[in-house]
């Protein structure tokens, strides 16, 4: 008998992906949750039995006999935790199936979970969730077969151009998208089902096509090879009575209680026992079912619990073996670990995440974003990476992690340094607030760039506003236009004037006077009458370097100091053509 296919839930934040198995398993997991959105991977069996139960008359109609044992749901907080469900050279997820939000669309995570299911080749559905919202739906039965018959032909088209609307954007992925019923191939075109997640319309359709699809698609995938047990690790955990365990999805080889475990740690591969295999309930969360079932063997595909010595630092996503040949068995986990790793620069951010898979899946969005990297690691964000970036560059000086423990020490340091943390249970949430922290750094610097350089200006002397001739000279002035704040002056002709020692107004300081203003203006190495005179137009005598860095940042400037900047670059052009490279 074939083994029972894995299926992964990704989706959008909020999209319904929990709710959908909690309707299947009539458990309520989305509520203990933060926020109703899930924090860890989870792993539930769905017995053939549930399934036929789910299905009902649907299969009599379609005259189809189920031969796979059941289904393995993998409940993912994200596309990151899909990426935790890897073997070497693919993702151990046989189907997955993207929850995508009738009336949101294709969001950022839906985007970058299409992605990363197109990069790992992996066949994937869509339930197309909440078609109860569509205005005048109606829901009078499970089967969507048989509630899309009842509705008006207004409703029906409006269903239709939601689809439409889907294969428009999946289209740019290269991806051929149809509603499930209209597929010929599957092969060829990706089904579409439209369910609600919450009243559970349209499940019995979603669970008949990824078992039709498994069963009729996969066949060579879920043969099972009477061999070492072959498995990747979600978490590490504490469990009564068996002190250490972890979290494990089994896709290949058989479990023996007696068998040698082989596992990967950020020290490279260890061995050790297995004390006991843990296996929840049918039906049943592997993280919430608190009455496992004590086993011998674990055939797979499942979610088992595996008890044994010296398991604490088993890196989450990490490859798990199990036999008795361990000498062959380290150099497996060894060859796979050695693909997770990466090439990181001799400066930038450190990068932490909850799993090998996670991990993985920021760097690769990180390299798209083009963010130097100085160390990424798995794990909790401990004082030494706040240590790392604390003599980093400004936009260095952060650490960028998903779903990560924090410590105390780290925390308190972190404070104390002004180092930046951005850790969130979704991707694209910490590199955006990332990226929006280093914008505003920018910005910041920039500003403060600005303030260090000479401004563009043309400023009138008033004749009647003469307080000192010379040493330095103070006269009245009026900004013609431009901001004037620091720098030499210059005449209409180019000659040099003299230096801007000071701006006051009534008697305080100004760091700048802008167009229209008037105020006293101090000039150094300058005198009345011989440099210039009162009356006189005089501009900010500009150094090429000014020059070179006010076009950078061109788009800080007013129009004003736009048309001042051309100005001077006149003024200055007829006295020196080569100034600008000074």
């Amino acid at each position: 008998m074939p083994r029972q296919p894995i299926l992964s839930v990704l989706g959008h934040v909020d999209s319904g992906k929990t709710t959908l198995l909690d309707n299947i398993r009539e458990s309520k997991i989305v509520d203990g949750e933060a926020g109703g959105i899930t924090q860890m991977i989870g792993a539930t069996e769905i017995p053939l039995d549930t399934v036929d139960e789910v299905c009902g008359d649907l299969l009599e109609q379609l005259d189809t006999e189920l031969t796979i044992p059941g289904l393995l749901f993998i409940d993912t907080p994200g596309h990151a935790a899909f990426s935790s469900l890897r073997k070497r050279g693919g993702s151990i997820s046989d189907i997955a199936i993207l929850v995508i939000d009738i009336e949101e669309g294709v969001q950022p995570q839906t985007e970058e979970a299409i992605k990363i299911l197109k990069q790992s080749q992996t066949p994937f559905i869509i339930a197309l969730n909440k078609v109860d919202k569509l205005p005048g739906w109606k829901s009078e039965d499970e089967c969507f077969s048989k509630n899309i018959r009842h509705q008006s032909d207004k409703n029906k088209q409006a269903l239709d151009d939601k689809i439409y609307e889907l294969m428009a954007e999946l289209n740019e992925y290269g991806f051929v998208i149809d509603r499930f019923d209209r597929v010929d191939n599957f092969t060829e075109k990706i089904g579409v089902v439209p369910i609600s997640a919450m009243s559970g319309e349209g499940l019995p359709e979603l669970l008949m096509t990824v078992s039709g699809l498994a069963q009729n698609y996969l066949a060579d995938e879920l043969k099972v090879e009477d061999g070492p047990g072959k498995a990747t690790v979600l978490e590490v955990s504490e469990q009564k009575g068996f002190g250490t365990t972890v979290d494990v999805i089994h896709y290949d080889g058989i479990i023996k209680e007696d068998d040698s475990i082989v596992y990967g740690t950020p020290d490279g591969v260890k061995v050790t026992d297995a004390r006991a295999l843990l296996k929840p309930r049918p039906l049943k969360e592997i993280r919430l079912d608190k009455q496992y079932q004590e086993v011998e063997r674990v055939e797979p595909a499942s979610g088992v619990k595996i008890a044994g010595k010296d398991l604490e630092g088993v890196v989450p996503g990490a490859p798990l073996r199990t036999g008795t040949d361990t000498e062959k068995l380290v150099e497996e986990v060894r060859e796979e670990l050695e693909t997770s790793s990466f090439e990181t620069d001799n400066e930038g951010v450190v990068v932490k995440a909850d799993s090998l898979g996670s991990l993985e899946a920021l760097m690769r969005e990180l390299e798209d974003l083009d963010i130097k990297i100085q160390k990424a690691d798995v794990g909790r964000i401990k004082k030494s990476d706040i240590i790392e970036v604390d003599n980093e560059e400004p936009e260095f000086r952060s650490v960028i992690a998903f779903n990560a423990e924090v410590t105390d020490k780290a925390l308190e340091l972190a404070e104390d340094k002004n180092v930046e943390i951005f850790n969130s249970d979704v991707i694209y949430e910490a590199l955006e607030n990332y990226e929006n922290w280093r914008e505003n750094l920018k910005q910041e610097n920039r500003e403060k760039a600005l303030e260090k350089i000479s401004r563009p200006a043309e400023v009138r002397t008033l004749q009647d506003h003469v307080f000192r001739s010379s040493n330095p000279v103070v006269v009245g002035m009026k900004v013609v236009d431009g901001v004037i704040n620091q720098g030499a002056l210059m005449t209409e002709e180019g000659e040099k004037v003299g230096r801007i020692k000071a701006l006051q107004e009534d008697g305080d300081s100004l760091d700048k006077a802008e167009k229209g203003e008037a105020v006293a203006l101090s000039i150094a190495n300058a005198s009345l009458d011989r440099d210039f005179e009162a009356g006189d137009h005089l501009f900010v005598d500009l150094s090429g370097q000014d020059y070179r860095r006010l076009n950078e940042l061109e788009d800080m400037l007013s129009s004003g100091e736009k048309k001042m900047l051309d100005r001077i670059k006149e003024i200055k052009d007829k006295k020196d053509p080569h100034w600008k490279l000074n």
